[in-house]
C-alpha cells in the first residue's frame, strides 16, 4: 500500500469519534472516495480547517483496496470559495452541484474532466454568476461524463439523422430523441 497524492473536493464531512472525521472526496485521480482523517477533528490537526465542505485540497491518502475507506493522511488547503459565503442562494447551488455529483459517480471511477468541471462550477458560482445557467452548464456536463446524457444529434432509436429534423420527440427509454416512425412503436 503506497501514499498517493492527489487533488479533491470535499463533497461531504462527518464527525466519526471524539478525534477523527470521515468525508467524502471526488477527486482529480481516482473518482469519488470515502477517507478516514484520524485526529481530524482536534484543534491542533495536521488537516487544520481544510475537510470544510466545497474546499479544494490538495491530499496523500493511503488506499486500502479492501477497505470501503482509505486513510487521508495529509490534506492542504488549496481554495476556498469565499464568495459563498454572503450570498445564500449561492452556497445552495453549490450545495446541490456536489450533491447530484456524489449521487451519480461511483466509488474509485475517475472524471479528470468533471472534477475540472467541479471546480470552474464552484468559482463561478462563488464569482456571483447566474446559478441557474452555472448549474445548468454542470448538469449537462455531469450527464455527459457519467453516460446519463440524451443522444440528442440523431434518433436514439434507429440512428437516422435526418429524420429527427423533421418532428422531434423524446424518450426516455430510448435514451434521447426519435424520429417519427420510431415513436409509432
Amino acid at each position: 500500500m503506497a501514499i498517493e497524492k492527489t487533488v479533491g473536493v470535499v463533497l461531504r464531512a462527518v464527525d466519526f469519534s471524539e478525534t477523527s472525521k470521515i468525508a467524502t472526496l471526488f477527486t482529480r485521480d481516482f473518482g469519488k472516495m470515502g477517507v478516514m482523517a484520524k485526529g481530524g477533528r482536534r484543534l491542533k490537526s495536521s488537516f487544520d480547517v481544510s475537510l470544510d465542505i466545497l474546499s479544494v485540497l490538495s491530499i496523500c491518502v493511503l488506499r486500502k483496496p479492501s477497505a470501503e475507506l482509505d486513510l487521508l493522511t495529509e490534506a492542504a488547503l488549496e481554495e476556498r470559495f469565499t464568495g459563498l459565503r454572503g450570498d445564500l442562494k449561492a452556497l445552495h447551488a453549490a450545495y446541490y452541484a456536489a450533491e447530484i455529483l456524489e449521487g451519480l459517480t461511483r466509488p474509485h471511477d475517475p472524471h479528470p474532466r468533471l472534477f475540472e468541471e467541479t471546480v470552474f462550477t464552484l468559482r463561478r458560482l462563488a464569482a456571483g454568476e447566474d446559478r441557474n445557467a452555472v448549474l445548468g452548464r454542470f448538469q449537462l456536463r455531469l450527464l455527459a461524463e457519467t453516460g446519463f446524457a440524451l443522444s440528442l444529434e440523431s434518433c436514439a432509436g434507429c440512428g437516422a439523422v435526418e429524420a429527427i429534423a423533421e418532428r422531434m420527440r423524446i424518450s426516455v427509454r430510448a435514451g434521447g430523441l426519435i424520429c417519427a416512425e420510431c415513436a409509432k412503436h
